[in-house]
């Protein structure tokens, strides 16, 4: 075994302390059964980390920071690990197995919504988080613009050509998933270069640690203009998707389907080397053009036929978000790997028929930062007991869209990603507290109850909260992105005591806890905000002009408040964001192209003539708070007071809805808001924020709110419906 990477992991993590540690082979059968086993224990002043491979041994430094030295590691607070200056030496064995042969990380569309601005360094930070927490199959797809860019200038496309095809890193994701082409393409081939560059340095370093990446696959997408090179071939147009134009998809049974298939395999290959596992979804969030279940049989063998031309022991990584039974009978079973995004259709399809799949976690869409997940749900989950009642279970996984948010519910899906049984939540809790905080306060683990009997409360990772603060203003709201939902089914007061307990702290030190404060005051002001918000629309609706004018004036002062309150915190910042991404460029016009890319996607989505899912991808950031959707917010009041007695009070069935909301330009007040939103993409540079200290403003701003804050969150329209079926908060209540 090749320890070298693993002291190097130990060495950026903890410089100068790689010598305190040993590493050891531990053989399969010293250990409990399992797919990899590790163990943690000491000879004399030496630390000893066993595994039985790489990443196990990985797993052991983190089992080791995490036991005897109180770490927590989270992507929200305590980046850095902090450790005694004398690293303390286990008194005791720790022997751990871990049961999962397949835990996997990442979706595509974290690629967009989250790892869209990394560079290098944070790459190196985001892998060995993986290699610690035990991931050995991370979905790697940076550099994969290259692949497609040098195999169509072989099929004799030209530069320019090739480019207009790319889509720009904002978008790549849902190229990949034959979604889109050519969105917000690049200015030129710098672009490509450094995708080969980056994706060379992540594949390097995962395949160092013991991973085995997955890398993308082929199932027919090909660029519209495949159909003038190509005339022969069989090329029909998708129906298009969330507004973007038709597709062209090369149909899986043409000669030439095989033939360029493979081109793009061995591009792949020798770009980057290319392993066993490769990940396509056919028809992905699309239909075929040809019905009936005999097609999508002969497709599914056509790509099966594909991977085994490339690599006879190849394995094909499919996802159950658009799975078609058909597809997948038609492969032999040792030859494909289902990735259950949700560990929602394994009970649907009876275990997906006996093929080998992994239980997967979603929990978050788009990136929001919204405080949800069911704690109980995912701590009583056992691997052994799915794994008994479906034997094909070989893994689990974290497919979340983006990261960057709900530090505990990570932290206990972590835990859970390598675990055999379910954890004592209470517990874990309790032990969490101390690793977060570095504190074993009784007030930090009343908080912790308190938030588990709130935003973490039972069935909460499948019904994400929208902002009301986020969502495009109108006089009937009940959503701010296509697919989440603006009430509120927890006691925000409840959350608010956990926020007053949290500060009652007099131990907490690490970063976390500052984090965390931010956080859980952000959640809280935002559902206040919604109260503040049906205030307003009351006096809209009885044609109470002082009540409207002084309720949107206070909501307009609490978007000021929270600009200030997200801007104590770094993560929680629109410039960081923004900085992060223009300096991927190497000059101004690469710059520009990047922060565009960064700010588009979070805002409009897209395509920018005539966004379908805009505010998809909504943050509560500071900067936007202000500079966007306060901008929004202030039209809309402005333009509501200004036409008071002439606005009709009834919801104009007039307009078509899409998504449950109004089309981007449905109205010329609509279509004005828009030109500033499109204008904000272009114009917004990245500024300092003059930010407070963060315990400071959060007691600021409690003093300031606390006594307004309740539980009437209801929308004013579905006040009624409410009242026949009480919220859950007011039956915990009760």
């Amino acid at each position: 075994m090749q320890y070298q990477s693993v002291y190097d992991l130990i060495r950026r993590a903890l410089p100068g302390k790689e010598s305190c540690f040993l590493l050891r082979e531990m053989k399969v059968e010293e250990a409990a059964t399992g797919q990899n086993c590790y163990c943690v224990s000491s000879e004399g002043e030496k630390i000893i980390l066993s595994g039985d491979c790489v990443i196990s041994l990985c797993m052991a430094f983190y089992a080791y920071l995490r036991e005897e030295c109180g770490v927590n590691l989270s992507w929200c607070g305590n980046r850095e690990i902090a450790v005694p200056e004398e690293l303390p030496v286990p008194a005791v064995e720790r022997r751990y197995a871990v049961p999962q042969q397949h835990r996997v990380y990442m979706n595509y569309c974290t690629f967009g919504y989250s790892a869209l601005v990394w560079d290098w360094a944070r790459w190196e930070q985001e892998i060995d988080f993986m290699a610690m927490n035990g991931v050995n199959m991370p979905l790697s797809i940076i550099g994969t613009q290259g692949v497609w860019f040098e195999t169509l200038l072989e099929y004799g496309f030209t530069e320019r050509e090739a480019l207009a095809y790319l889509s720009g890193p904002a978008y790549w994701p849902w190229q990949l998933m034959t979604n889109l082409e050519g969105a917000m393409p690049p200015p030129d081939r710098r672009y490509v270069e450094q995708s080969i560059s980056l994706g060379r340095k992540i594949l390097e370093r995962e395949r160092s640690l013991g991973m085995t990446p997955i890398q993308q696959g082929y199932s027919g997408h090909v660029p519209r203009l495949f159909r003038q090179k190509f005339p022969q071939a069989r090329i029909r147009e998708t129906g298009g998707w969330c507004g973007f134009p038709p597709t062209a998809q090369l149909d899986p049974l043409d000669p030439l389907f095989a033939r360029f298939g493979l081109s793009l395999l061995k591009k792949q290959e020798e770009l980057f080397g290319c392993g066993r596992y490769l990940a396509c979804d056919p028809f992905h969030e699309n239909s075929p053009s040809v019905k009936g279940k005999a097609y999508l049989s002969k497709v599914g063998r056509a790509i099966d036929e594909l991977y085994r031309s490339f690599r006879p022991d190849s394995i094909w990584v499919m996802q159950s978000w658009s799975l078609r039974k058909a597809i997948v009978k038609a492969v032999p079973k040792e030859r494909l790997l289902i990735l259950d995004l949700n560990s929602a259709r394994a009970k649907g399809t009876k275990g997906f028929w006996g093929y080998p799949y992994v239980a997967g976690e979603l929990h978050n869409f788009g990136g929001k930062n919204s405080l949800h997940g069911d704690l109980e749900a995912a701590a009583s989950f056992s691997y052994r007991k799915q794994q008994k009642k479906h034997p094909n279970l070989t893994g689990a996984g974290l497919f979340m869209e983006g990261i960057n948010q709900n530090p505990l519910f990570y932290d206990l899906q972590f835990t859970m990603l390598t675990q055999a049984e379910g954890v004592n939540l209470q517990q874990w809790l309790a032990d969490y507290a101390v690793r977060r905080y570095g504190s074993d306060e009784a007030c930090l683990r009343e908080t912790l109850r308190l938030l588990r009997m709130s935003c973490y409360a039972a069935k909460t990772s499948d019904s994400e909260r929208g902002s009301i603060l986020c969502a495009r203003p109108h006089w009937w709201i009940d959503r701010a992105a296509p697919n989440d939902m603006i009430e509120i089914r927890y006691s925000n007061r409840m959350l608010l005591r956990a926020l007053e307990k949290l500060l009652e702290a007099k131990r907490a030190g690490k970063d976390g806890y500052a984090f965390d404060l931010c956080d859980i005051a952000r959640q809280a002001l935002s559902n206040h905000a919604l109260s503040l918000y049906n205030q307003a629309m009351d006096g809209f609706f009885q044609h109470n002009r002082a009540m409207f004018e002084h309720a949107s004036a206070s909501f307009l002062e609490l978007l000021q408040d929270m600009d200030r309150l997200l801007a104590t915190r770094p993560e929680l910042r629109l410039s960081r964001w923004a900085e992060r991404a223009q300096k991927l460029g190497e000059d101004e016009t690469m710059a520009s192209y990047y922060r565009e890319n960064a700010l588009a996607l979070i805002t409009l989505w897209g395509p920018a003539e005539e966004p379908i899912i805009f505010d998809y991808a909504w943050r509560e950031w500071s900067g936007l708070m202000q500079q966007f959707y306060g901008m929004r917010w202030r039209m809309f009041f402005a333009f509501t007071l200004e036409h008071f007695d002439t606005l009709p009070r009834k919801k104009d069935r007039g307009i078509r809805q899409i998504y449950g909301r109004d089309p981007f330009d449905a109205t010329p007040f609509l279509h004005e808001i828009g030109q500033r939103e499109r204008a904000f993409i272009r114009e917004y540079r990245p500024a300092p924020e003059q930010a407070g200290e963060t315990v400071a403003v959060v007691r600021d701003l409690l003093q300031k709110y606390a006594a307004a804050i309740s539980d009437d969150t209801t929308l004013p329209y579905m006040k009624e419906k409410a009242n026949k079926k009480p919220h859950r908060f007011a039956v915990l209540f009760s």
